[in-house]
């Protein structure tokens, strides 16, 4: 929601405003996502309970990635604003919030869903990530990268290699929601209907 409003305001209004909110994005988009990660989950308690941890982690991931699609958003904004319907809602006098979040949004919307699709493996990995370093999700709670942290040692692994298993799920769970985004930009692609 971040993503839409900001790259919406952004695009639509132009000028002074464009400038500021792009730098802002920007400033953001070159922090390495990995390290701002750790970083913004250092600073939270460690004893905070497993459920915490995961709304922080979503909330965390979330804020991390919305830079990226409020650029696109942008750049699909100026595109749409030039078209003649929106053009006209302007030339009958509608006021600028109304054709921003009524006409020019919802043609937004398909991105949307796709860059959502794509972004949940990168969540995933993240908090899988997060919690093989400890700073995750704990026990007696259930992560894959907690399952994972116990499976490092070379010995353990020769000994109980079932232990990898969690290492697979998270290879395909990512890998079929790539396949999901993918299978819906294919879908929600105007230039693929035609």
């Amino acid at each position: 929601a971040l993503a839409l409003v900001f790259g919406g305001i952004s695009g639509f209004y132009g000028g002074f405003v464009d400038e500021v909110m792009m730098r802002i994005a920007e400033i953001i988009m070159s922090i390495p996502n990995f390290y701002l990660l750790i970083l913004l989950r250092s600073l939270l308690p460690l004893d905070i309970p497993s459920t915490q941890i995961y709304i922080l982690l979503v909330f965390i991931l979330s804020f991390i990635g919305w830079a990226g699609r409020s650029r696109v958003i942008r750049g699909m904004v100026l595109s749409i604003k030039q078209k003649e319907f929106v053009e006209a809602a302007i030339a009958i006098g509608l006021p600028n919030r109304k054709v921003l979040f009524k006409h020019v949004l919802p043609n937004t919307m398909s991105y949307l869903i796709v860059a959502a699709t794509l972004a949940i493996p990168g969540y995933i990995l993240g908090e899988a990530s997060l919690s093989y370093l400890g700073l995750g999700i704990r026990e007696p709670d259930a992560s894959w990268g907690l399952m994972l942290a116990q499976a490092q040692d070379v010995t353990i692994m020769t000994k109980s290699p079932w232990l990898l298993i969690p290492g697979i799920f998270i290879f395909i769970t990512v890998l079929a929601f790539n396949f999901v985004g993918d299978a819906l930009r294919d879908a929600l692609d105007p230039r693929s209907l035609g």
